[in-house]
């Protein structure tokens, strides 16, 4: 009898096991550490345009269409809809023509550690299905989760530009300003490095091919600041309209590769400027270009390859 009933209970056991993890919903969490500040890491999961660029299938470049009154994402069978959003935290509703599932994705500042931040995917599964079967919803959003990190350090997915730290090489340049009319602008540029270059071979400077400009609107008006590479100093009179200039040798620059219309450029400009609020950078100065390309007095709508630098601290 004793035998009997002990066998029962195994059995029950057994079962009650068995359900448990065939059937019972249990919470999952995965975690990564990622050395960016929280801000600029939640910003990748609050709208459907940035899930589309690192949210598997949304990710592999085939057409997809956004629903803004919903906050949703949407290519073929599958759709994400963002929900509950806030400061740190979001729930996607990932679904397909079969099935949907809920992921929340919630970040956390990591206080032990300087701008590093905590980033969580959490879902309800069942243990047979982690271990055995996961569905393609629960498979695609680890396989999201699990790629987020290689996404968000590549600068070129993110702000639309290849982005890296630089020392300074080139130090010393023959500098010139110059305010003309907006309308005048590619006249000046060409006026202004014409200047430059004659003034450097005439007094055998060494120009060295280097080209660097900087321009600054105001009203209808714009600032010219360009500069040419050159090897060897001399004392410039005070009341020239050009000045030579030292940049310190390995002084720390963000650089950035450009290659469109030289009228959007500025665009680049800004992902720099992002790039640096985001990761708690300090400048020590204004931005400029370099171009690759030959020339200088580029129309708005040339297309010219050019280096785009900001120095840091």
């Amino acid at each position: 009898m004793k035998r009997k009933i002990f066998t029962g209970i195994i059995l029950l056991l057994s079962l009650f096991f068995l359900f448990y993890i065939l059937f019972f919903q249990n919470e999952f969490q995965k975690t990564i550490h990622l050395p960016l500040p929280i801000l600029t890491v939640t910003e990748q999961f609050k709208n459907p345009e940035n899930l589309q660029k690192w949210f598997t299938p949304f990710d592999t470049g085939g057409p997809a269409s956004f629903d803004s009154s919903n906050n949703k994402i949407i290519s073929g069978e599958y759709q994400v809809q963002i929900k509950n959003q806030s400061l740190y935290s979001s729930l996607l509703v990932y679904s397909n023509n079969k099935k949907e599932k809920q992921f929340i994705i919630s970040a956390l500042p990591d206080t032990s550690k300087n701008s590093i931040t905590s980033l969580s995917i959490i879902y309800k599964s069942s243990y047979f299905k982690k271990w055995f079967s996961q569905d393609d919803l629960t498979k695609n959003a680890l396989t999201s989760f699990n790629n987020f990190r290689e996404y968000i350090e590549d600068s070129k997915r993110v702000y639309g530009y290849e982005i890296k730290p630089v020392k300074v090489v080139d130090t010393l340049f023959l500098f010139e300003r110059k305010t003309v009319l907006l309308a005048d602008k590619r006249q000046g540029m060409k006026s202004i490095f014409e200047n430059l270059i004659t003034y450097a071979d005439k007094n055998n400077l060494g120009y060295n091919g280097n080209r660097i400009f900087y321009s600054l609107k105001t009203g209808d008006s714009i600032t010219l600041f360009a500069s040419i590479g050159i090897t060897r100093e001399i004392e410039v009179p005070k009341d020239a309209a050009l000045e030579i200039k030292r940049m310190p040798f390995e002084k720390k620059l963000l650089e950035a590769t450009y290659q469109g219309t030289f009228g959007a450029s500025n665009k680049v400009f800004d992902a720099l400027e992002k790039f640096i609020n985001d990761h708690y950078l300090a400048t020590m100065g204004i931005p400029y270009q370099k171009f690759i390309s030959d020339g200088y007095d580029f129309a708005d709508d040339q297309v010219v390859q050019m280096k785009v630098y900001y120095p840091i601290l």
